[in-house]
């Protein structure tokens, strides 16, 4: 397993190899919010390294669309309670 520099977000991606010798790379979650919100600008899908187009660079389906915009407000809601809750001390 080997860290690698991510165009997405803060830090580093994880690059592990798979069953099969393929490299698959992780994002942790605020690189994959970053990922979703670049994909939803662009309308197009995206590969975890180095932001290159998917399949041969086709726009986002609705339900693609759908399932990164549920993804983006449910993390700005999580951050909003997590803000409150240390905002009255818990």
């Amino acid at each position: 397993m080997r860290k690698v520099k991510s165009e997405f977000g803060k830090g580093k991606a994880t690059v592990v190899k798979s069953k099969r010798g393929r490299d698959v790379t992780l994002l942790n979650p605020s690189q994959k919010g970053a990922k979703f919100a670049q994909e939803l600008r662009a309308d197009v899908k995206l590969t975890n390294d180095r932001s290159k187009v998917k399949s041969g660079g086709r726009n986002l389906t609705e339900v693609e669309r759908s399932y990164r915009a549920g993804y983006l407000d449910a993390r700005k809601d999580s951050a909003k309670v997590h803000k409150h809750n240390k905002k009255k001390g818990k």
